[in-house]
């Protein structure tokens, strides 16, 4: 064999050998990232079973803080039928929610082989608001599953709505004084009614006009018509006055002066929940208005207002966005318009289409006159203690002492129409209407507790 033969015979070899040590090093690596990889799927599972685990115990956490939350509706919703006063519906409250009981909820499927739980109690907080009527509920819910747990709470705001009860009426009564009536030359749509006799001869239906027959007029009704209690409210020593053009309410606020200057405007934002704003006097000058902005609605308690020409309060014109709670005199009421309505402790109110409040009207003072244009919405008047003079179109309900109407305009009539008691600030129990609940509760946004 030639010595070039062997060479080249030895080369192979050694080819050969690198060949198989290049396999198998390729062997090796290719093992080694596979387990690699199967480590990492491996762990990749394991945690996203722990994150599901952990996603499934908020969701259940969260069923049952809702749950929770639409078991206390109805709970309220009754409680409130039933009270009478502040005091005895926040009794029944505190009773009903079975404050620090804590609550199982199990009616979810079963998750890898586990039953999940929601465990859920209520509790009485403190509460940041200024309005002696709102009192604040916290629902805790931890929710667990496979030896996992997380844990969400909600703040609930409960407000007591001033209620009166007037029983023994007609469903459709357009007005009811409990000392008499006497109306002349006006169609009435609806039914009439008094506590006095029909022999007492103090209800006076008169004129050509008058379409009302005996069957739908009420007599010796025999039911108390009581004002509510008027809410209480302090202005805080450490408040201090505001006369800027903006007001963002992240919460309850009181002011000592409140002023908006002439030709000025005031933008108010609520965000997404209802808010108190509590002042001593409220001062809008010439043409000065108020813009009510967010989703909430604005409640005003003020010691005193007063208006000037031109001066609007919710250049917006909804009704439903406005509730203004009055101590004092509302005296200057009519020099502006103010588009919500109005309780008033012992103002005496002068009523048009053009000035002053354009919403429902309740009042302790003993005079209130409706007069001018036909009255633009539907409306409730609430004045147990008044004498009412009515000169003017009218839709809706009056409940007073007595009602006086010589005739709405020559031309006009009175209409029974239904009231949404959602959107007034008190609520007169007839025995026929819903019990409101929309102010009642208000819900904060869902947060985790870590």
């Amino acid at each position: 064999m030639s010595e070039t033969l062997k060479r080249a015979r030895t080369i192979l070899k050694n080819e050969s050998g690198m060949a198989m040590v290049m396999v198998l090093l390729v062997l090796v690596v290719i093992v080694i990232m596979g387990l690699s990889m199967m480590a990492m799927a491996a762990n990749n599972m394991r945690m996203g079973t722990v994150e599901r685990g952990y996603q499934s115990a908020y969701y259940i956490a969260e069923a049952g803080a809702t749950a929770r939350l639409n078991e206390m509706s109805p709970a309220i919703r009754s409680v409130y039928k039933n009270a009478s006063t502040l005091e005895s519906f926040f009794s029944g409250v505190d009773a009903a929610l079975e404050l620090g009981v804590e609550k199982s909820y199990t009616d979810f499927e079963d998750t890898f082989g586990d039953k999940p739980v929601a465990k859920v109690r209520i509790e009485k907080i403190t509460s940041d608001t200024i309005i002696s009527y709102t009192i604040d509920y916290k629902i805790t819910s931890t929710g667990t599953i496979n030896n996992r747990s997380r844990t969400v709470s909600r703040i609930v705001h409960v407000s007591w709505k001033p209620k009166s009860v007037v029983r023994n009426i007609f469903a459709d009564t357009v007005m009811f004084g409990t000392d008499g009536l006497d109306v002349a030359n006006t169609p009435i749509s609806g039914s009439i009614g008094t506590n006095a006799t029909k022999a007492s001869g103090n209800v006076k239906i008169t004129g050509n006009n008058v379409n009302i027959n005996e069957s739908q007029i009420k007599y010796d009704a025999k039911t108390p018509v009581i004002l509510p209690e008027f809410p209480g409210f302090q202005v805080p020593i450490t408040a201090k006055d505001f006369s800027g053009d903006q007001l963002k309410m992240n919460r309850d606020m009181a002011f000592k002066w409140l002023t908006v200057g002439s030709g000025k405007t005031l933008i108010i934002e609520t965000g997404e929940y209802n808010r108190n704003l509590v002042i001593s006097n409220l001062t809008l000058f010439q043409d000065g208005k108020i813009k009510i902005i967010g989703k909430g609605k604005l409640s005003i308690f003020a010691k005193t207002i007063e208006m000037t020409s031109g001066s609007i309060i919710n250049v917006d014109k909804d009704l439903d966005k406005l509730y203004v709670f009055l101590e004092g005199s509302g005296g200057t009421l009519n020099n502006g318009t103010i588009y919500g309505s109005m309780y008033a402790k012992s103002a005496d109110m002068n009523v048009n289409n053009i000035n002053g409040v354009q919403g429902h009207i309740i009042t302790g003072g003993t005079s209130v006159k409706l007069k001018g244009e036909p009255l633009t919405y539907p409306r409730m008047f609430f004045a147990p203690n008044a004498t009412v003079d009515l000169d003017v179109t009218f839709s809706g309900s009056i409940i007073a002492k007595k009602i006086i109407s010589k005739g709405a305009n020559t031309t006009g009539k009175f209409e029974f129409v239904q009231i949404n008691y959602e959107n007034s600030p008190i609520y007169v129990d007839t025995g026929a209407n819903g019990t409101p609940l929309q102010d009642s509760i208000v819900t904060d946004p869902l947060r985790e507790i870590n």
